[in-house]
């Protein structure tokens, strides 16, 4: 089996050395480290060219933590247009979208990225579970919000949130779900609706896990919501924002134990 070329084989050792240094301090997430070394590396490469197309994404993603979002779109928005097929650089776009409150831009490309997973266009996003959506600052902290290419898991999670605190410490997570265990009641309940093909959704929390002196780690479990059929995903994070923010508390709350 022929191994895949390395995108970075034409750089000169000098453009070697500026990769590695930015794609460490990127993997590190020192974004406006990353970016000040990534930018004018990618204005130095040939456009079109297998490594100018790696070094732009990373640029992009760079731009985009670190608020440069039109650098972001100049830059993807040639590389979508030049191969439809490109995941990452449609998985970025929807990100900016998200994140510049574009929601018809942001949604196009998201109906983009699970038409390209349906089709398995890549192993990589054949695989790919969810993307990465939005990150939002909030006065306590941030939150960063994953969409599902589908649902995925035993509780079929649609939408998915890691909340964290000043420190960076996440704290707790955030989860759409539809369980296939909670629809034989739902359909009971909602005869017409499930005939419609529509699913009980819940929206829930989870505490990090504490280890115990016996060996378990217990959590907290957390109900917010009940939803017949699936929410918008505004609906889902405006909720997500309210929550992480101590606005809005749980319906219910419970202890768990793991082994």
């Amino acid at each position: 089996m022929n191994r895949p070329a390395d995108p970075t084989a034409q750089f000169t050792p000098e453009q070697h050395e500026r990769f590695n240094s930015a794609l460490q301090l990127f993997r590190g997430e020192r974004y406006t480290e990353a970016y000040g070394i990534f930018k004018p590396l990618f204005t130095q490469l040939s456009p079109g060219t297998p490594g100018q197309i790696l070094v732009a994404k990373l640029t992009a993603e760079s731009a985009i933590n670190t608020g440069d979002r039109d650098f972001a779109l100049e830059t993807l928005k040639p590389i979508e247009a030049a191969d439809a097929n490109d995941w990452q650089a449609a998985g970025l776009l929807a990100r900016v979208y998200a994140e510049s409150g574009q929601k018809q831009q942001r949604d196009a490309e998201i109906v983009h990225l699970i038409d390209l997973h349906k089709r398995a266009v890549t192993p990589q996003i054949a695989q790919l579970q969810q993307i990465l959506l939005e990150r939002i600052s909030t006065a306590n902290g941030s939150l960063r919000i994953w969409y599902s290419l589908e649902p995925w898991g035993p509780y079929k999670t649609q939408t998915f949130c890691r909340v964290y605190d000043q420190t960076g410490q996440q704290v707790f997570r955030i989860s759409l779900e539809s369980g296939d265990f909670d629809q034989p009641l739902f359909a009971k309940q909602h005869p017409e609706l499930a005939a419609q093909g529509m699913r009980l959704f819940t929206l829930d929390g989870y505490g990090q896990p504490q280890k115990q002196p016996n060996g378990n780690s217990t959590f907290t479990h957390m109900t917010f919501g009940f939803f017949n059929g699936q929410p918008s995903y505004d609906s889902i994070r405006e909720k997500m924002v309210q929550i992480a923010e101590g606005k809005t508390g749980p319906m219910s709350k419970t202890e768990r134990t793991t082994p």
